[in-house]
């Protein structure tokens, strides 16, 4: 007698659907370290020149009367804030991130040791005397003071590994590195519509418009940076809450597939 057997039939594979085009990220999450390093070059080429001249008339903020050291420590504060500048563009660009770590970690500590540092001490020390008022004053103590302290902050998470942190603090200490760009842009805006420089050649009124301008372009200069940067981090944390969902309902899906399609 011959037996015949049958090999068990092959559940079809289920059928996927065709990949169409991957959908476009939004703009806050597409790259950006172009235009940004493009508008740093920009504002540093326009004002730090006239500070590397060593010549206190070339200024764009005058020398404080009775504080000789004024000057100089003007000077360093734009140096240092300069690093700082050029080396947050270093540190948020994605390539050189996930290429070359090694560059990254060497710029980001020079971020903080040559830049944020320097430059938030000097600016605390300018600010105290500064003959641009009050509110200058205050503004700019604050933004020294939250600048180096979001750096640090940022600096011990990686030292602590909690990348994450690290990030989300990072992410607020560069958005306090654009705010003097931003502030000068303000500054701009405001001589063209709601405080346009006063038709007048009396010292008191161009120091009082002069200080107005000065306070009324730094708070904001500061605080929208800062807060955009707070939603953007929500958002991206939102966002990556909203990928890990859809990954465990795919694997949920599949994993119910395959049971299906199993040996009953």
């Amino acid at each position: 007698m011959t037996i015949t057997t049958t090999e068990p039939e092959q559940a079809a594979p289920a059928e996927r659907p065709a990949a169409g085009p991957a959908p476009s990220p939004p703009w806050w999450r597409r790259p950006w370290v172009g235009p940004l390093a493009l508008v740093s070059a920009v504002f540093i080429a326009m004002a730090v020149p006239r500070y590397l001249t060593l010549d206190p008339a070339d200024s764009k903020i005058p020398p404080a009367a009775g504080h000789p050291w004024h000057y100089a420590v003007l000077v360093a504060h734009v140096v240092f804030g300069t690093v700082a500048l050029v080396t947050c563009c270093l540190q948020v660009w994605p390539a050189l991130r996930q290429r070359h770590p090694k560059v990254h970690r060497f710029s980001g500590r020079l971020y903080l040791v040559a830049g944020v540092l320097p430059a938030g001490v000097s600016g605390v020390a300018v600010a105290l005397v500064s003959p641009s008022g009050l509110s200058m004053q205050m503004s700019t103590i604050m933004t020294s003071v939250l600048w180096v302290g979001t750096a640090v902050a940022g600096y011990r998470m990686a030292r602590q590994r909690r990348f994450d942190d690290h990030r989300r603090w990072m992410v607020r200490s560069f958005a306090l590195t654009l705010s003097i760009i931003l502030s000068r842009i303000l500054g701009v805006v405001y001589d063209h519509t709601i405080l346009p420089q006063p038709d007048t050649q009396d010292i008191a009124q161009l120091i009082a418009w002069g200080q107005a301008r000065a306070g009324l372009a730094s708070w904001p200069g500061w605080i929208l940076p800062l807060l955009f940067a707070e939603w953007w981090l929500v958002e991206r944390g939102s966002g990556a809450r909203h990928k890990a969902r859809q990954a465990r309902r795919r694997a949920a899906l599949a994993a119910s597939k395959t049971s299906a399609v199993g040996p009953s």
